[in-house]
C-alpha cells in the first residue's frame, strides 16, 4: 500500500486542513517541522520516510484567490526524485498552457467542480494520466452525484476524499470507503480523511486500497517512521 504525505498550501505556506473548511485554515503545527514553509515540510516528510509520492492541494487556486503555483514547480525541481499529485482546480487542468507541463507531476480533478459528465470525458481523454477525487462531505459526494451511478465515467486512479473526516481524529468513513471499493472496477483507488494511526493503516491495507493519503497523523506523531516501515514488511 502506498503511503502519500500531503501538503495543503495557502498563501505560500503549509495549512492545516480541517473538515474542508477552508477559510479557517492556519499554517501548520508539527512535531517534525519547525516551520511551515513547504520546502521545510516536505523535507520533513522525507526524513521520515523515502515517500515517492506527494499530494499536493493548491487551496488558493482551487477557491480562486490566487495560486501557488510558481512554489510548487520549484518543488518539483527540489524533489524531483518525488511524483507530485496537484490538485490546483479545474481550470488549470481544462487550460492547455498551464504551468504544470511538468514529467514529475500529474493533475487532480476534483468531483466538487462544477463539471458535466460530457466535459469529464473530454478531460480525461485529454490528460489519460489525470487522478479523480471523489469529494464527500457528511451529505455525500459533493455536486456530482452521476458520477457514483457509473464508474466507467472514472480514470483508472481515484482518490476518496473524505473531507468530514479530514484533521478530525475521528477514523475513517468505513463505509463511504467499501461503497466505491464495491462500485470500482479495475480502478485504482486511494483513501484520504480520518487515518490516526497505524491499527488505521492496517485496515485499509486489508480492504485492499491502493494507496492512503496523510497529513494530521505525521504532523502529530501518532504515526511513526517505524510505523512507515513496518508496512514495508
Amino acid at each position: 500500500m502506498l503511503i502519500i504525505p500531503v501538503l495543503d498550501l495557502s498563501r505560500g505556506l503549509v495549512v492545516h486542513a480541517k473538515q474542508g473548511d477552508r477559510k479557517r485554515y492556519q499554517p501548520v503545527t508539527s512535531v517534525i517541522s519547525s516551520s511551515p514553509k513547504p520546502e521545510s515540510v516536505l523535507s520533513a516528510f522525507l526524513e521520515l520516510y523515502p515517500f515517492k509520492t506527494i499530494y499536493i492541494a493548491d487551496l488558493d487556486a482551487i477557491q480562486g484567490i490566487g495560486n501557488q503555483s510558481a512554489i510548487i514547480k520549484e518543488l518539483s525541481v527540489v524533489f524531483s526524485q518525488c511524483e507530485l499529485w496537484v490538485d490546483a482546480g479545474v481550470d488549470v487542468i481544462q487550460d492547455n498552457e498551464n504551468d504544470y507541463k511538468i514529467n514529475n507531476i500529474k493533475l487532480v480533478l476534483g468531483s466538487e467542480n462544477k463539471i458535466s459528465p460530457e466535459s469529464l470525458s473530454d478531460i480525461i481523454n485529454k490528460n489519460p494520466e489525470i487522478l479523480l477525487s471523489l469529494d464527500f462531505n457528511e451529505s455525500g459526494l459533493l455536486d456530482k452525484s452521476y458520477l457514483l451511478n457509473d464508474a466507467s465515467l472514472w480514470p483508472n486512479q481515484v482518490i476518496v476524499m473524505m473531507l468530514h473526516r479530514v484533521g478530525l481524529n475521528k477514523g475513517i468513513d468505513i463505509d463511504c470507503l467499501s461503497n466505491i471499493l464495491n462500485l470500482a472496477n479495475h480502478h485504482n483507488i486511494f483513501a484520504a480523511g480520518g487515518v490516526r494511526n497505524r491499527n488505521d493503516l492496517f485496515q485499509l491495507n486489508e480492504m485492499g486500497v491502493t494507496g492512503v493519503l496523510l497529513a494530521s497523523a505525521l504532523h502529530n506523531g501518532s504515526i511513526t517512521q517505524g510505523d512507515l516501515y513496518l508496512l514495508d514488511k
